[in-house]
C-alpha cells in the first residue's frame, strides 16, 4: 500500500516525457511487468506498429521485429481494442493460437524469445477524442481484478499527464541538423551505429553524438521512441 501511495504522489512532480517514461518503467516493475508501451490504437489498414508508438520501454528491437514479422494485422489484442473501451488482458500463448497456423508458430517463438507470456492493455483517450492504449507486457500471471483496477487508474492519470505535456510543447522547437536527420534516417532503417558510421564516413562516437542529440531534442528515452516520433512529425519517411 505504501508503494502504491508513493507512486501516486510521484506523478504530481512529472514535468517531461522522459520523467513520465521513468515513472511508467517504475510502474511496470511494481506490477511485475518487463516493460510498457503507449501507442495510438492502430487502424485496420496499418501494417506497422512502430509509427503508432508514443512512449516505450520494451526491449530494444522488440517493436521493430514485431513489424518485420508482420504480426500487427492478425493481432487479437488490437482487434479487441478497436471494438471496445474496456481493458484487455490476455495470455500470449492462447492469443497466438488464434492466428493463422504458420503465423501462430512465428508469433509464439517471437514472444518466447523476449520472455513475454502475459499482457494487459488499457484504452485511454484525450479530451480531443484521440484514442490510445497503454500496454504492459512481461512474464507473470494474469492480473487480479484488484490489480487491473489499480493499474487502470494509473494509466488514466498517466495519459492525462502525457496529453498536457504534448500540448504544451511546440514541435517546431524540435529542429534537427542535417547530420542528425541523416543518422536518424539510417537508425529507422535498422542500421547500427557502427554501420551508420561506415555509410556516412564518420566515427562511431560522432554518430552516437548525433543520435543522442536527436533523442534529447525530441524528448525521447530511446531509439525506438525516437524513430516513432520522427515518423509522426514527418521528419523521416
Amino acid at each position: 500500500m505504501a508503494d502504491h501511495l508513493q507512486l501516486l504522489q510521484s506523478m504530481e512532480t512529472i514535468g517531461s516525457e522522459i520523467e513520465l517514461a521513468i515513472f511508467l518503467k517504475r510502474l511496470a516493475k511494481h506490477f511485475d511487468f518487463a516493460g510498457f508501451m503507449l501507442a495510438g490504437i492502430p487502424v485496420v489498414t496499418d501494417e506497422n506498429l512502430l509509427a503508432r508508438i508514443e512512449l516505450s520501454d520494451l526491449p530494444d528491437g522488440f517493436i521493430e521485429t514485431y513489424d518485420e514479422l508482420g504480426l500487427l494485422k492478425n493481432s487479437q489484442v488490437f482487434q479487441m481494442l478497436r471494438r471496445s473501451t474496456n481493458p484487455v488482458t490476455l495470455d500470449i500463448q492462447t492469443s497466438n493460437q488464434k492466428r493463422p497456423s504458420g503465423e501462430a508458430e512465428t508469433a509464439a517463438r517471437f514472444f518466447a524469445d523476449y520472455h513475454i507470456t502475459t499482457a494487459a492493455f488499457f484504452p485511454v483517450h484525450c479530451p480531443g477524442g484521440a484514442r490510445a492504449t497503454f500496454g504492459f507486457l512481461g512474464d507473470r500471471s494474469q492480473l487480479s481484478h484488484a490489480e487491473l483496477g489499480e493499474l487502470g487508474i494509473f494509466a488514466t492519470h498517466a495519459y492525462n499527464i502525457y496529453s498536457k505535456l504534448k500540448n504544451r510543447r511546440p514541435d517546431s522547437e524540435a529542429t534537427l541538423t542535417m547530420r542528425e536527420l541523416e543518422a536518424l534516417h539510417w537508425v529507422a532503417n535498422g542500421k547500427t551505429s557502427s554501420e551508420i558510421a561506415s555509410i556516412l564516413s564518420l566515427s562511431e562516437h560522432t554518430v552516437n553524438t548525433y543520435i543522442n542529440n536527436a533523442v534529447r531534442k525530441l524528448d525521447c528515452v530511446n531509439r525506438t521512441q525516437l524513430v516513432a516520433k520522427a515518423l509522426r512529425l514527418h521528419l523521416i519517411s
